[in-house]
């Protein structure tokens, strides 16, 4: 008995192995045209999510890519060259106020707000980054900490009430329903896709990946590191300014507590941490995970759901601390490629 039970248990390996294998295979074999009819097929779906769907479900859907989004955002700094960043939420927030403020008292189209919000983010962002990106491991962490909670104290106070209302905050009515919301989050996060896989291919996205590595050697061997980071630091924060700013859309109100939200910093870094540091699929993989998993535990034990997803972010990261891209990839259900 004992010996078909190993037996047995040899089969099964092999079975294992054998789908494994197939999987691999699968992938490998498609063309560009499968490719480009499984994408258009997402597609199709993606759009007749609001029109055949509740308005729940098209709130969730525009969760998961609003996250997912922020997530591609940490992951162009965080992800490719180690710096983890924990106060994204600061860049946020920021992005969010600029775009209410052009809108609300400069009477900016919302395409001009979000892109106005976009880009001034980035350059504020990235010009008081500059000091902190010559700090490295925990040093830098808790430099963006401490700047995003500077940010969410100044922005709610006294000297900056008669421009943000402190924490009265401001309501305003977006002229994108939730399904121009829907949409636009939708473009904004493939768009995010996309440019992480060419970063991922592209000698810029090995340089950044070699300083996560080992920064010292990257720049004995040639890397700029300082530039590179910075070129990093400046996409990174440019997304949270552009999504902050459809966070803005969605929640019609915002103030200091609502926008410089510790789980727009948390979030992110969670769903990167679920697909894989660095590579193209993982948070979206992460993000779909993130918010199905959180949305089912909230409704479902709604007194204990953050301790039921304490213990589920535990479980990954205990047994599949590359995320779960990396753990495919090393047991041959997905091919080692980087463009995934």
């Amino acid at each position: 008995m004992a010996r078909n039970a190993v037996s047995d248990d040899a089969d099964d390996a092999d079975d294992a192995s054998v789908a494994q294998t197939r999987l691999a295979t699968t992938v490998r074999s498609l063309s560009r045209t499968q490719y480009r009819g499984l994408f258009l097929g997402a597609l199709v779906v993606l759009a007749a999510i609001p029109h055949l769907a509740g308005s729940y479900i098209t709130q969730v859907t525009f969760s998961i890519f609003m996250f997912t989004g922020l997530a591609y955002g940490w992951n162009f700094l965080s992800g490719f060259t180690g710096y983890i960043n924990f106060g994204y939420a600061g860049f946020v927030g920021f992005g969010a106020y600029l775009t209410v403020l052009t809108i609300v008292d400069l009477g900016f189209p919302w395409p001009l707000a979000l892109v106005t919000a976009m880009v001034v983010t980035a350059v504020v962002g990235t010009t008081l980054s500059i000091p902190m990106l010559r700090l490295r491991g925990a040093y830098f962490a808790i430099a963006m900490l401490a700047a995003a909670t500077g940010a969410r104290l100044f922005f709610s106070s006294s000297y900056m009430r008669p421009i943000t209302r402190g924490g009265s905050g401001i309501s305003f009515f977006p002229e994108l329903d939730l399904t121009g919301q829907y949409y636009l989050i939708v473009t904004i996060t493939l768009c995010l896709i996309y440019l992480t896989y060419r970063i991922a291919n592209s000698p810029f996205g090995l340089r950044l990946l070699a300083i996560r590595d080992d920064e010292t050697l990257a720049a004995s061997l040639g890397v700029k590191t300082v530039r590179e980071k910075i070129i990093g630091m400046a996409i990174h924060t440019a997304v949270a300014g552009l999504i902050g700013g459809v966070l803005a859309f969605n929640i019609s109100y915002i103030d200091p507590t609502s926008v410089f939200n510790i789980q727009y910093t948390e979030f992110p870094i969670v769903m990167v941490l679920f697909g894989g540091l660095g590579t193209v699929f993982g948070p979206l993989l992460g993000g779909i995970i993130f918010v199905v998993l959180y949305e089912l535990l909230w409704s479902a034990f709604p007194q204990a759901y953050q301790f039921f997803f304490g213990v589920a972010i535990i479980a990954i990261i205990l047994f599949m601390p590359e995320g779960i891209i990396e753990y495919l990839k090393e047991n041959d259900y997905l091919p080692r490629w980087r463009s995934i």
